[in-house]
Formats: structure tokens, C-alpha cells, sequence
């Protein structure tokens, strides 16, 4: 029933687009650098420094959003925009490392990237990185589908784009306290100031704390309770009229207990309370640090970005998420990456538009990772390993003193890359109203692992008859390094006609690709195959062969994915200044599609290539003003992802089975937001302003599994704000999840378990804000 509303919802905007005329308004193909979006009821200025097209005419799927609707739909951080945009799934679960983000059924849990992250231009490398406070935010852009012909980090999926407040065009200073229950609590406080009118100076700082939403009943605890602190310096200096710079730094710290995920019974769909008794936590430290130099003429602008990032993080993790003593994992990660994008393009009003760019990286990234078998994991999974391999000599698996076995593993997976690219927009090619825009990007990038993954603290006893029993240590180890190579050619083409002048329809051809890589976090898997056929080596050679491991570089790289992405849109006012719309189709075709799986004796997670996918579907946006101070906003998205071939072995069965025709999973059916938002200016009143603001947001449904036997049904919740103004003083009341939907934010299996972790339950707080 959910579904055929939304289908009648889709319809009813088709319609809509083809019987309503959009009224004429004038709208310039170019305005040099500063681009006025009309956004209903508000303006943003927005700069582009690659862009050859303006932005209200993009041959290509993009959202905005302003400070209005990131203030009222309480945006807080990058997961907060899930289905706002239409097809974009960014789930809240885990901790502030599993930042994974699918846009029309493209993206990545474990590791890699299929979505580009841009904060003041600047890219975030790793997606460990993405999940981070959003503080005086000027506007958020996000662009679906492929940008690499414009973009230093090749995005397959999609860019997000990030802008903050300058302190060149705002001037002032905000605090401002939240508290809610849970034990929530937030403060918040910036200053900006020009020094001089030329040189302008900012800082920002926050702290965000919660008593968590999950109970460990296994010790009576929060079983996510979190706080994070962070802050930002920058520095914008007007060198010359046509010259300008900005330096940025930001430091963002985070602590929180971690990894709330309860035993899911598939017979009755319980979850179980969670019951986790080894540590769980992550704690983050991430610095970033950045120059932004930007030269502007009448005929060009050239623009350079230099960036730093460091992250040192530390995740405990208790890997059979019960009260049993089975495994553990402590990963600590250090990072440090260094970044370089140059970009120039035409700056003037002719129909030619150009651009050009050059990017390079280099991402140093040292992992330790550790993994701990305990107790019950010697006796439940390594002895029934070795049981099942050898019966006759009988093989005991020994720990330590403690019953617990170590498998050390460290590794360094340094990568760096360059790329070039170029994009062009020819306007009124023919005729009046007719433009094409062509690019290409040519991208190398090269993926080293060096491992070193050992065995500490195991010994196996040896029974043959009635003889005494042989304990011997076992010293396996694997060592060595490898790397990989990958160097793509990336064409883009696209076609918009200007029907109108507030009406332009496209059509648009780009080709994806995300880079292959390595997984570390199987290792231990890794070494126990090594080690058992070690053993077999010594006691039965005939038979060792056939349990002989896959090559360490077979089994722990991946291959890129790459795809076709063909896109068809329409975008109108169709009322002036009352009523805009947004309608994109699209399909891809997925090769090679880069799947989350678990290692076989399921003790570490891995990245494989599941063969090919198809992924099409529909996009709707509509903005209108209804009336002085009253806006509504309605987006909504429908993906259809599904396996085109792919074999794999069920875990059950342990038979291969080919999952043709099955959803992707972590890919919702629909997205949909609706939300209404209405300001009140007060005159002849002890109050100035008035405002409420309520946002319905839903997604379903998702299968959880290539199998497609685990899923969530279509659900929604509701988010609302009101709050009073007078003079510089702001009281607001807020509120999520008001109805205290039930829902499964994520979910995995483990050892042939199910574990799901739920949505976050209802929430209500108070804000109060001083802005000088």
C-alpha cells in the first residue's frame, strides 16, 4: 500500500512537468564567477571555480541545500542528509569509522570509496573521515553520478560538496546550548571578524555529548554513549582584487562506546537485547589543514588547493558481539595523506566554456589489527577447524596460560595517484538554446600492501593411539608485499536544450569506475588456513594439497568497479517564483560490482567482486512557496538494483548459487522526504520572529543480504523544530523520531548468526542561541 502512494506520487509529478508551462524568466548562461541560485523564498551565491555551466542549468542531477533547510531539518553531520536527497542511503550505525553511502545503488561499506567528499575544496580520502560535526555551514551541493571530468577525486557514485562561512562576507559572533533527553548535550560558539577590508579571521569551536540510546544488558551500560569536541581556524586574505587566498585548519576529536548490534532471531524476527562483554569502543583524532589560492581575470580563473589530513584512530571491537568469549578485534589506524588540485577555466560570457585540472595524492595509511581468539572461540572454531581437516592423528588446539590465542598483523596500504582532466561547454550550438558539454579524465593510481600477519601464542597436541600426547608451537607466518596498478581513461558527454528560459531538458553518457584494492581486515582468516596447512604439510603430506591456501595476493586484493551511467532530466520553474521541479531517469550498467562479504570461517570482513548489475530509476524534486513565509520541499527517489550475474557460495548450503535478478543490498527501493517549513516576522509584538518547521523522511525497502531473505519494509520518521526570536536571542524546541518508529538501521551475519542494530528512538531537546 506504501508503494502504490509513492507510485501515484511519481506519476503525478510526470504529469505535472508535461501539462505546466513554466513562466519566463530571464536566466544568464554565465556570470562569471558568482552564481545566484534561486532556491524559493531565499538566495544562495554560490562560486564554481571548474564549473563550465551554470549552475541552475546543469546537464546533470544536483541538490542544494541552503542554511535555511539545514537549520530546520536539524543537519548535523553527512548522515543526516540521508533521503533528503533523493536515492542517497547514508545508514547510522556502528561508529564514526562506517561512514557508507549508496546513491542509485552504488557504494561501499568496508572500505573504498564511491562518493567524493569536498569541505571549502578540499577532499576528505578515506570515508573513515566523513562522519564529522557540520558547523556554519553556507551550503551544501550534492551531484549524482559520475564527476571525475571536474573533480581531482574520481566519484563514481556521486560528489557532496561542503562550503563554510567566510568571514570576508559574515561578520559576528553565535553561542548557542542544546540539551535534550538521553543526556544530550551541545554547545557551540564561532566569531567571525574582518581584521581589515581586506583580511578576515574565524573560529569555531564545539561539544557534542549523549548518554547513548542502547542498553548492555550484559554489564548494565550505555552501549553507544558518545562525545565528541572539535574546532576550526580560518583565514581569508584579499590579497589583490584579483587575488585571494585561504588558509583553513580543523581538529575534530571523538570517543563513544561502539557497536550496538543485538542477536536477530530470522524464525521470529526478535532482535535480542544487546549482550556484548569484551570492549567496544572508537576513539578518533583527525586533523586537517589546507591552502586555497584563487588568481581571477577577465578571461580566466586559476585556482589551487593544497591539503593535508592525519587521522589516528583506535577501534576494540568484540567480533562475536555476545556474552561468549570468542573473538576480539583492536585495529588502530594511523593516516596521513597529502593532496594537490589545480583547476583553470574560462571566465568570461562567450559561448565557449573550458576547464582544465590536474590532481595528485598520496595517502600513507598504517593499520594494526590484531585479532584475539578467546575461549570459546578456541573450542567452537579453531578446534572444529582442525577437526574437520584431520581426524586421525587427533589435533588439540592450545592457547596461552590465558586460553587465548594472538594473531599479530600489521600493515602499510600506501597509495597514491595522479589525474588529469578536462571539460568543455559549447552554448547555442545551431540554435538558440542548444549546448553540449564533453569531458574526459585519464586516472592512475597505484595500491601497495605490506603485510605482516603471524600466529603468536598456538600450539597443537599431537595424539596418535595410545601414545603420549606431543604439544608443538605452531610458527606460522606471512610476510611479504605486493601492489597494484590501475589506469583508466573516464568520457563524459552531455546535451541540454533550453525550451524555454526557465525550462532546460538533458541527456547525459559518463563512464564510473571506483579502484580495486586490499583487504587486511581477513588476515586472520588468513593465517588460520595457512597454519592448519602447515600441519598437514607434517603429518600428512599426501593430503596437504588439497587444503592448500589461495595465494595472499589473490585472496586479499580486489578489482576496480566500473560502470555506464545514462541519464535523462528535466528541470523547470514552473511557476514563477512559486514552483520549481526536478524530474531525472537514469540507468547504469555495474561491472564488476564491489561487495562487502565475510572470510570463510567468518572472523574478518572482506571486499570481493560480484559480477555485474543493473540499477535504473526515477528522481523527483519539487520546491514551492505556498505563501509569504510558508515553503514546502518534496523529494523522492526510486532505485531498481539488481544482480545481473553473480555466483557466490551461500553461506547455509555451502553450495554456489548464481543471485541473478536479486536486489543489491544496502540499496532502498524508495526515498522519500516531504517537508514544510513556515517563518513569521512579528511587528507590534515582544517577539520578532516565529518559526516551525516538520520533515517526514522514509526509505524501503532494503534487503540486507545477496540472498535477499533478510530485508526492511518502507518506514518513516518525523523530525520537527519550532522556535521564537527576540532580538539576538533564539529558544528553540526539537525533536526526532517522533513517533519512535521501529526500525533496523543495519544489518550482518557472523558465524552464522544474524545481528541487526536498530534506528535511534524518539528524541526531544532545547536550544537556546545568542547571535551578536
Amino acid at each position: 500500500m506504501k508503494q502504490r502512494y509513492l507510485y501515484v506520487l511519481t506519476a503525478g509529478s510526470l504529469l505535472g512537468l508535461q501539462t505546466l508551462k513554466a513562466d519566463e524568466v530571464k536566466v544568464n548562461i554565465n556570470e562569471n564567477d558568482t552564481i545566484k541560485t534561486y532556491n524559493i523564498d531565499e538566495v544562495i551565491v554560490t562560486s564554481s571555480t571548474k564549473e563550465t555551466n551554470d549552475l541552475r542549468l546543469l546537464p546533470g542531477s544536483v541538490s542544494i541545500l541552503s542554511p535555511q533547510a539545514i537549520s530546520g531539518r536539524q543537519i548535523d553531520a553527512l548522515k543526516d542528509i540521508s533521503s533528503f536527497v533523493p536515492n542517497l542511503y547514508m545508514p547510522d550505525y556502528g561508529s564514526k569509522m562506517t561512514s557508507a553511502i549508496y546513491i542509485r545503488g552504488i557504494g561501499a561499506r568496508s572500505s573504498g570509496q564511491s562518493i567524493g567528499l569536498y569541505v571549502d575544496n578540499v577532499p576528505y580520502l578515506d570515508k573513515s573521515t566523513f562522519d564529522f560535526e557540520l558547523n556554519d555551514i553556507q551550503r551544501m551541493e550534492v551531484l549524482r553520478g559520475p564527476q571525475g571530468t571536474l573533480y581531482g577525486r574520481n566519484a563514481m557514485g556521486g560528489i557532496v560538496n561542503i562550503y563554510t562561512l567566510s568571514p570576508l562576507n559574515y561578520q559576528g559572533t553565535k553561542i548557542s546550548l542544546s540539551g535534550g533527553n538521553y543526556g544530550a548535550f551541545k554547545a557551540k560558539a564561532s566569531h567571525y571578524n574582518k581584521l581589515s577590508d581586506h583580511v578576515g579571521i574565524s573560529l569555531s569551536g564545539y561539544y557534542d555529548r549523549n548518554d547513548g540510546f542502547f542498553v548492555n544488558e550484559y554489564n548494565n551500560t550505555r552501549a553507544d554513549k558518545e562525545e565528541s569536541a572539535g574546532g576550526r581556524f580560518k583565514l581569508d586574505w584579499l590579497i589583490k582584487p584579483n587575488l585571494k587566498a585561504q588558509y583553513t585548519f580543523n581538529y575534530d576529536y571523538v570517543n563513544q562506546r561502539a557497536f550496538p548490534y543485538g542477536l536477530y532471531d530470522k524464525a521470529t524476527g526478535v532482535v535480542a537485547p544487546i549482550r556484548i562483554n569484551d570492549p567496544s569502543s572508537y576513539e578518533r583524532n583527525m586533523l586537517n589543514n589546507s591552502l586555497y589560492l584563487e588568481w581571477k581575470t577577465d578571461k580566466i580563473l586559476l585556482s589551487s588547493t593544497t591539503a593535508y589530513q592525519y587521522l589516528k584512530d583506535d577501534m576494540k571491537m568484540d567480533q562475536d558481539y555476545t556474552e561468549k568469549s570468542v573473538f576480539t578485534l583492536n585495529q588502530k589506524q594511523k593516516q596521513y595523506a597529502w593532496s594537490e588540485e589545480v583547476a583553470i577555466r574560462s571566465n568570461h560570457k562567450k559561448n565557449y566554456q573550458w576547464s582544465f585540472g590536474a590532481y595528485g595524492f598520496y595517502n600513507s595509511l598504517n593499520t594494526d589489527g590484531p585479532v584475539i581468539f578467546k575461549e570459546d572461540g578456541l573450542e567452537g572454531i579453531l578446534q572444529k577447524a582442525f577437526d574437520e581437516m584431520v581426524k586421525n592423528p587427533k589435533l588439540t588446539v592450545y592457547g596461552d596460560d590465558k586460553k587465548q590465542i594472538y594473531f599479530p598483523g600489521y600493515f602499510k596500504t600506501p597509495t597514491f595517484g595522479f589525474a588529469a582532466f578536462h571539460q568543455s561547454t559549447y552554448n547555442n550550438l545551431f540554435v538558440e538554446g542548444l549546448s553540449v558539454t564533453a569531458g574526459i579524465r585519464l586516472d592512475y593510481e597505484k595500491a601497495k600492501l605490506n603485510y605482516d600477519s603471524a600466529v603468536d601464542s598456538m600450539k597443537i597436541g599431537v595424539k596418535v593411539g595410545p601414545r603420549p600426547e606431543i604439544v608443538l608451537p605452531v610458527d606460522t607466518r606471512l610476510e611479504g608485499k605486493t601492489s597494484q596498478d590501475f589506469l583508466q581513461v573516464l568520457p563524459k558527454v552531455s546535451l541540454r536544450y533550453q525550451c524555454s528560459p526557465g525550462t532546460f531538458t538533458y541527456i547525459s553518457v559518463a563512464r564510473g569506475y571506483k579502484t580495486g584494492g586490499y583487504n587486511v581486515q581477513m588476515f586472520g582468516d588468513l593465517v588460520q588456513e595457512y597454519a592448519r596447512y602447515d600441519l598437514m604439510n607434517k603429518f600428512m603430506p599426501a593430503m596437504a594439497e588439497n587444503y592448500k591456501p589461495s595465494a595472499v595476493e589473490d585472496v586479499a586484493s580486489y578489482k576496480p568497479e566500473h560502470s555506464w551511467n545514462y541519464e535523462l532530466g528535466v528541470r523547470s520553474e514552473l511557476i514563477k517564483d512559486r514552483l520549481n521541479a526536478e524530474l531525472t531517469l537514469f540507468y547504469m550498467d555495474i561491472q564488476d560490482i564491489q561487495l562487502t562479504t565475510f572470510a570463510k570461517t567468518g572472523s574478518g570482513r572482506m571486499i570481493t567482486n560480484g559480477g555485474k548489475a543493473d540499477s535504473y530509476g526515477v528522481e523527483v524534486s519539487l520546491r514551492s512557496r505556498i505563501a509569504e513565509g510558508l515553503t514546502a520541499d518534496l523529494n523522492y527517489g526510486f532505485t531498481r538494483a539488481t544482480f545481473r550475474d553473480y555466483l557466490a557460495i551461500d553461506r547455509e548450503s555451502k553450495q554456489e548459487v548464481n543471485y541473478k535478478d536479486n536486489f543489491v543490498p544496502y540499496t532502498p527501493r524508495h526515498t522519500v522526504s516531504l517537508g514544510l517549513q513556515y517563518t513569521k516576522l512579528l511587528r507590534n509584538c515582544w517577539l520578532d520572529q516565529f518559526t516551525v518547521s516538520a520533515q517526514c523522511s522514509g526509505a524501503g525497502k532494503i534487503f540486507w543480504t545477496e540472498k535477499n531473505d533478510i530485508s526492511q519494509d518502507f518506514y518513516a520518521v518525523l523530525n520537527a523544530k519550532a522556535g521564537v526570536r527576540k532580538g539576538a536571542v533564539s529558544l528553540n524546541v526539537w525533536s526526532r523520531n517522533i513517533t519512535n518508529t521501529d526500525y533496523q538501521a543495519f544489518y550482518f551475519e557472523s558465524f552464522d548468526n544474524s545481528f541487526i542494530q536498530k534506528g535511534k528512538p524518539f528524541q526531544i531537546g532545547a536550544e537556546v542561541a545568542v547571535t551578536f
